[in-house]
């Protein structure tokens, strides 16, 4: 049901389903991670960049000004998540999740793998302070590990769509993350099977509170997960039912 990364994703980083819903991540991530959740009313780019700036952190910031619901702004390991606060309950709900979700796959998770393969000698590359050698390259080969900056997820091109496929496949894996962290699949698959798309979609948003889109989004998601025909061993080698 659920694909594996996002179990090992969510296994990893200590974000194990709670016993109420909907889940306030909010107050959650401070005791797990060096992130700083900032809920600003009416966010804006120039309003991230203001905010950074009065604490002595030049960092750019750019995106759709149009789309701005939130962002994360990471470096060296930490972080700060940004939130627009005028927005309704269930949409920084999802901001929230979505963006640390970022932080967790594209900062995080390879932050620790790196430092499993090579020890804290390996910290001055991933902060950039330093290139790595070509030993250290080599074995980041061998090992599927990235030692370079994570992809630049606010690149749009001219017509303001995502300039990279990489930064599309980014944002895919970070809606899927937080869909999960908010609504586990083991949990809400079950409830919305057997009942009208619409039902189903209500009931994520009352009881998991997600925004309706999303909502709706991941019914389908479920859906097709479960339509999808579990690999069989058995069936693979033509023995099934024998």
């Amino acid at each position: 049901m659920t694909p594996l990364w996002l179990e090992e994703a969510v296994e990893e980083c200590g974000f194990t389903a709670p016993s109420r819903f909907p889940r306030n991540l909010s107050t959650e991530i401070p005791s797990r991670l060096s992130v700083k959740v900032v809920a600003l009313p009416h966010l804006t780019q120039q309003a991230v960049r203001d905010w950074l700036l009065r604490r002595g952190i030049r960092q750019p910031v750019e995106g759709d000004a149009n789309d701005f619901h939130g962002c994360m702004v990471a470096k060296a390991g930490h972080g700060f998540l940004f939130v627009d606060r005028s927005e309704e309950n269930a949409e920084q709900r999802f901001t929230v999740a979505h963006e640390l979700s970022h932080f967790i796959l594209d900062q995080w998770l390879p932050r620790q793998r790196a430092l499993r393969v090579f020890g804290e000698q390996i910290l001055p590359v991933l902060d950039g302070l330093r290139e790595p050698t070509p030993e250290e390259s080599m074995t980041a080969l061998f090992e599927k590990l990235s030692l370079g900056p994570p992809v630049d997820l606010m690149a749009r091109d001219a017509s303001g769509h995502y300039a990279r496929r990489a930064v599309m496949d980014s944002e895919w894996r970070a809606d899927l993350l937080a869909l999960e962290l908010l609504a586990p699949a083991r949990l809400v698959a079950p409830l919305v099977m057997d009942i009208p798309a619409e039902e189903a979609t209500g009931l994520l948003f009352f009881r998991y509170g997600l925004p309706r889109q999303k909502a709706d989004t991941y019914v389908q998601e479920l859906r097709r997960r479960l339509r999808t025909p579990r690999f069989s061993i058995e069936k693979f080698l033509g023995v099934e039912g024998g």
